[in-house]
């Protein structure tokens, strides 16, 4: 293989201008300053420059090495069986996949299809092969694991059965499973290139002609500088200023269309300025807060003297005084009972219990008692105030004082004494502030002046009866004036002023939000020209710069360097790049799959932005991201004819519409000569493929439905949603639940029951679909995105007659009694099951011949 055919291989997945570069580097001696040029002409052509007339010339060759699998044999696999103890699955659970063509297995969530994929996963292979087949954590068993497979290989059968913990059978190895775990690996993994085959490049020169394209539009931008219009700081946080600082992602249309400033702004932004500068609630809000406090302060000095004469407190004082009254009658009959020992003035008084307590204290010291009691000893004996001795008289007396002295009633007497006093002493200090400390309250309480005067008179009045009433023990008069609730009844109001001015100052803040953001339209209005001017240069030295990012030299530099060890990548990446090309051609120019490293003889290879540093997954959407992978997956299934079996698990997950009609078609497409099987829980996409095959290889893909009972999943079923399923899918169905209607035992009258009833819903569902898919002829279907609107389509409203219409409402109408209820006299009878047979031979018959009729028109009218 020559050289140049080699660097043609290369160039076939690289730009025009690079085809036509190495044209020009083959084709001449040198690179004169024209061919710069009109490589930097072509560079910005293809990358969407119009009214460029240059076209590229690209290197070309009749000569393209490919090699031939042609013959090869793949193994599929036929069915998987049996699995012991493996997640939730049916331990007889059995699934039987077509060995050509597209098989699809649908089961709802829970159902045991990831179970089956994780299977398929781990024995097949994948990207992701660590996988762990858990057991079943609701029934724990010991058993071992295991499954069942029947592999189909070189026209034999092969049965294998896996164990836990042992290895595969070689054969799955070469069926390749995709899913979503698979996908981040393909997109942010480096993996091991399965395929390696031969090439070369030579492009020293290219290196040089690439760096003087980047040197030429670096030189052309140079003179692009103008500024952008700086806004004021203290209006950044405005809407129209965050719009203003992303303007760089609108287009020059929507930036004209956005600047605008009319004379209704310039009134509204003058009326806005004076409702700014006449209120000020914020003040309001501070001044009023100021009066709350200041008002519960007043309210809580009035309180504290109101409280003083509650009635808890009078009743206090009554308690005080009746108990001084009681202690004092005791003390009056312990005193009386030494009344024949008193043989001095002011017996029992304080004074006279001062002169008691210096003599005992006289006694103690001088040790003339015992040092404990009093009197004792000496102090019998002798009197230790005048040192005469005692008679027998006088020391009995002297023993009487001391049990007067001792007695408790005296000691009680002394303590409500001093309580009664520490009251007196606390009314007597106990005065009403003076007015000048609530002189405010005026303002608010016009009679407030009469009323404090009432209070001041009050509660001098009560302190006097209650001083009274200690002393003496009278009667309290009890006439309580209370103000403190009348000066607290002015909280209400100020919470109402309050909650009135942070209304106020909302609002105003929102005419200041909306001055701010008219005064930033204003700003940007004034300098229109400069901002579209200065957008202009902008877009056009992103543009140049998107440019120059392809000029990248160092992936030609390292195909320099590695260029035997790169071209398995490269026929690889071609691959993937026709791939997804088909899925996204704008995405498919700034992809690549390139080697990244070798080591034991082994070449690694990873998806990478073109001239972009940053990961796949930190700049494309998630769908983005699932096609790359996916055309990545399709490239190693495909290249060089690979017809290897390929197994997909919910392949559309994350992707819209217009992706999954591509990818249904592109599975379609590969299973013409292999095997493919897919297993998905999305209804639409299901639907969408059995349409996908039927349109594209016109018979009917084989479908396989699992669904779960009693926490047992895994359990294979022929019946596929009935909502994903055409007319004539619809009306087998019918049938097939009439026959089972008949199989019941005729003592199951329950179960008949249900089965009509089942079959009368599933009509009514026909019905319905009859309209998209017979009146119609499909023009517009459920789970589809387009309209048709075609004259092979539109031709079903030209032969729909009125014969057609009464007879779907006809039928509409019976079967659309289940959905309502009522009295027995406003229902009709029920079909039955003799009825829904005739209707359903009825309905054939008319759709039959509605599309009889369809073809007769068509054919006629071509």
């Amino acid at each position: 293989m020559s050289i140049y055919q080699e660097i043609l291989n290369w160039s076939q997945n690289r730009p025009n201008y690079i085809k036509d570069a190495l044209r020009r580097i083959i084709s001449s001696s040198s690179i004169t300053q024209n061919d710069i040029d009109e490589l930097v002409q072509l560079l910005k052509k293809e990358n969407g420059q119009n009214g460029i007339t240059l076209n590229p010339i690209p290197l070309n060759s009749t000569h393209i090495p490919t090699l031939s699998t042609a013959g090869a044999v793949y193994p599929k696999i036929i069915s998987i069986s049996n699995p012991v103890n493996i997640c939730a699955l049916y331990n007889q659970g059995h699934l039987n996949f077509s060995s050509e063509g597209l098989t699809v297995v649908y089961g709802n969530n829970g159902s045991g299809k990831s179970s089956f994929s994780k299977i398929l996963k781990k024995l097949c292979w994948s990207r992701n092969p660590s996988i762990n087949l858990k057991k079943n954590v609701f029934t724990p068993s010991t058993n071992q694991q295991k499954v069942d497979f029947v592999i189909e290989e070189n026209g034999s059968t092969i049965n294998f059965q896996w164990t836990e913990n042992s290895p595969t059978h070689p054969s799955l190895s070469s069926i390749f499973v995709f899913d979503t775990d698979c996908a981040g690996i393909y997109i942010n993994s480096e993996n091991p290139t399965e395929y390696k085959p031969i090439g070369i490049d030579v492009l020293e020169t290219l290196i040089s002609v690439l760096n003087l394209i980047s040197q030429a539009l670096t030189s052309e931008i140079a003179v692009y500088n103008t500024s952008k219009p700086a806004i004021n700081q203290s209006l950044n946080l405005t809407t129209t200023a965050q719009w203003y600082s992303s303007i760089e992602t609108y287009s020059k249309s929507d930036i004209d269309n956005y600047i605008q400033f009319d004379q209704t702004n310039i009134d509204r932004k003058q009326e806005l300025l004076t409702l700014i500068n006449t209120q000020n609630p914020q003040q309001n809000i501070q001044n009023l807060s100021g009066l709350k406090s200041r008002i519960e302060n007043y309210v809580q000095q009035f309180q504290r003297i109101e409280g003083s004469f509650s009635d808890p407190i009078i009743e206090e004082i009554k308690g005080l005084r009746v108990r001084y009254e009681s202690i004092k009658h005791a003390y009056s009959i312990a005193a009386n009972d030494l009344k024949n020992l008193n043989t001095i003035e002011g017996f029992g008084t304080n004074p006279w219990r001062t002169l008691w307590e210096a003599a005992k204290n006289f006694a103690h010291t001088s040790e003339m008692s015992d040092g404990q009691n009093f009197p004792s000893l000496g102090s019998l004996e002798k009197c230790v105030l005048c040192q005469q001795d005692l008679d027998d008289i006088a020391q009995e007396r002297l023993k009487g004082f001391n049990q007067f002295i001792l007695n408790d009633v005296s000691t009680q007497l002394s303590a409500v004494q001093r309580e009664i006093q520490q009251k007196k002493n606390l009314y007597d200090s106990l005065n009403v502030p003076p007015y000048e400390n609530f002189k405010e309250i005026t303002q608010y309480i016009q009679d407030f002046p009469d009323k404090y005067k009432e209070f001041t008179k009050s509660i001098s009045e009560l302190k006097t009866s209650l001083v009274n009433y200690l002393q003496n023990g009278s009667e309290i008069p009890i006439n309580r004036k209370i103000l403190s609730s009348t000066i607290n009844s002015l909280i209400l109001n100020i919470d109402a002023q309050i909650q009135q001015n942070r209304g106020l100052l909302q609002n105003r803040n929102a005419y200041i939000t909306e001055h701010n953001e008219l005064t930033v339209k204003e700003f940007l209005f004034n300098n229109k020209t400069i901002i579209l001017r200065y957008f202009d240069e902008y877009k056009y030295k992103i543009w140049v710069n998107s440019c120059q990012s392809q000029l990248n030299t160092s992936i030609v530099s390292k195909k320099i360097g590695d260029l035997m060890e790169d071209q398995a990548v490269n026929l690889q990446h071609q691959e993937f790049i026709n791939h997804l090309s088909y899925f996204n051609r704008e995405l498919a120019t700034r992809v690549l799959l390139s080697k990244t490293r070798t080591s034991h003889g082994s070449t690694y290879q990873k998806c990478s932005l073109n001239g972009i540093k940053d990961s796949i997954n930190s700049i494309l959407s998630e769908g983005e991201q699932k096609v790359v992978a996916l055309s990545n997956f399709f490239a190693e299934c495909t290249i060089d004819g690979r017809k290897n079996s390929i197994i997909f698990d919910d392949p559309v997950t994350s992707l819209d519409m217009d992706y999954r009609d591509l990818i249904a078609t592109k599975i379609v497409e590969l299973s013409q000569d292999r095997q493919i099987v897919v297993l998905t829980h999305d209804l639409s996409f299901l639907r969408l493929l059995i349409d996908t095959q039927k349109s594209v290889n016109l018979d009917d893909c084989h479908v396989i439905g699992i669904d779960k009972y009693n926490g047992i999943s895994g359990i294979v079923t022929d019946e596929i949603p009935f909502l994903a399923k055409n007319v004539q899918e619809r009306i087998d169905s019918i049938r097939r639940i009439l026959r089972e209607h008949d199989s019941l035992q005729i003592t199951d009258s329950h179960g008949r029951e249900t089965k009509l009833d089942s079959a009368r819903k599933r009509f009514r569902m026909l019905l319905e679909r009859s309209v998209e898919e017979i009146l119609s002829n499909k023009t517009y279907e459920r789970f589809s995105k387009n309209i048709h609107l075609k004259k092979g389509n539109l031709s079903s409203y030209i032969v729909t007659e009125q014969n057609d219409v009464d007879l779907l409402l006809q039928l509409f109408g019976k079967y659309s009694i289940t959905e309502h209820d009522g009295g027995t006299s406003t229902i009709p009878l029920l079909p039955g099951k003799s009825v829904m047979e005739q209707d359903i031979t009825d309905y054939s018959n008319w759709k039959d011949g509605f599309k009889a009729r369809l073809k007769a028109f068509q054919t006629t009218y071509n």
